[in-house]
């Protein structure tokens, strides 16, 4: 009797187990059933919090499901992308991640988590950075600011949004192919960066907003930082016109934690591109100053596996290291 009721009792077992399994190899047939977060790794009102709050409002409409815009930044944005390579893979929780997501790993001592914790969903838009100045300075050209740097060394000051991001970097690259030397100043996030270009407290910066304060005379635009001109600002040189083979470009897409469930997956990425075709989407980041991305799913993921490759070389070769 007793070895009966054991069966029995492992048998109650196996089966609850294998009905688990089955409800979690296919969530996705409820899914959404609650509200969806958004963890964006930056200062709230910067360039990635309103692509971030323009896809929750997309997909909330979509999904039928509020869908929340969680600011976490800090460190580099480290702070945000842990909190959700550690979150549960149940299509609930997505980062709206970006080039940092890449550069950390080459720039950081010790990262809190892995390359592959965090699967890539879609991308969303490429970034152009612009080396931006006030209407007031006398900087009006990069030679301007190479020739300052070269008659007074460590004259120049270039802001930046963060030690270590791809901000920082363009100044960097531009120092090093320059053959001169910049006063690095860091900043928490875009806008603090963008103020104080306005002021006159740092001379020139690096800065992925700048496109609507350039429109308003509040900025002036010495140069892009993508090969090509922008679209948006044909009048306002690329940096590779005047230091050759020069190019920053970043990007912003959506990430799940590793093991989020395919299904969920291909939809979320599914809606994105629906987003990026819609004219609402392409007017307000032609006010941004970023382009819509035409990478599919699978491509995205080709070419965060490049910009691993492309940025650590570059960050070697700068020999950058946070302590």
């Amino acid at each position: 009797m007793t070895k009966n009721w054991i069966f029995r009792t492992i048998g109650v077992i196996a089966t609850g187990a294998a009905v688990l399994s089955t409800v979690w190899a296919a969530p996705a047939s409820d899914w959404p059933s609650k509200p969806i977060t958004i963890v964006v790794p930056f200062t709230a009102g910067g360039q990635a919090d309103q692509v971030g709050r323009m896809l929750a409002q997309h997909l909330s409409d979509k999904l039928k499901q509020p869908v929340i815009v969680d600011n976490k930044p800090g460190a580099g944005t480290i702070i945000g992308s842990q909190y959700v390579a550690r979150a549960k893979p149940d299509g609930y929780t997505f980062l709206l991640g970006g080039t940092s997501n890449v550069l950390n790993f080459y720039t950081q001592p010790k990262m809190p988590y892995g390359k592959k914790d965090l699967q890539p969903v879609a991308e969303l838009i490429t970034v152009p950075l612009y080396l931006v100045t006030s209407p007031k300075s006398k900087f009006k050209t990069v030679h301007d600011i190479i020739q300052q740097s070269k008659e007074t060394p460590g004259s120049v000051s270039c802001g930046n949004f963060g030690t270590g991001t791809v901000s920082h970097l363009s100044c960097g690259m531009l120092a090093s192919m320059a053959g001169v030397e910049f006063v690095h100043v860091a900043y928490k996030g875009g806008m603090p960066t963008i103020q104080d270009t306005m002021g006159g407290q740092v001379d020139v910066s690096m800065v992925v907003e700048g496109l609507q304060f350039i429109a308003d005379k509040k900025l002036h635009g010495i140069a892009v930082t993508t090969p090509k001109r922008s679209p948006y600002a044909p009048d306002i040189p690329s940096v590779g016109e005047s230091l050759q083979g020069y190019d920053i470009t970043g990007w912003n897409g959506i990430f799940a934690p590793a093991g989020t469930p395919d299904a969920i997956v291909q939809r979320v990425a599914a809606e994105v591109q629906s987003m990026l075709q819609g004219e609402t989407a392409k007017s307000r980041f032609k006010v941004m100053g970023v382009l819509p991305s035409h990478r599919a799913r699978a491509e995205f993921s080709t070419y965060i596996d490049h910009e691993f490759e492309r940025w650590g070389s570059l960050v070697k070769s700068m020999n950058i290291k946070l302590d």
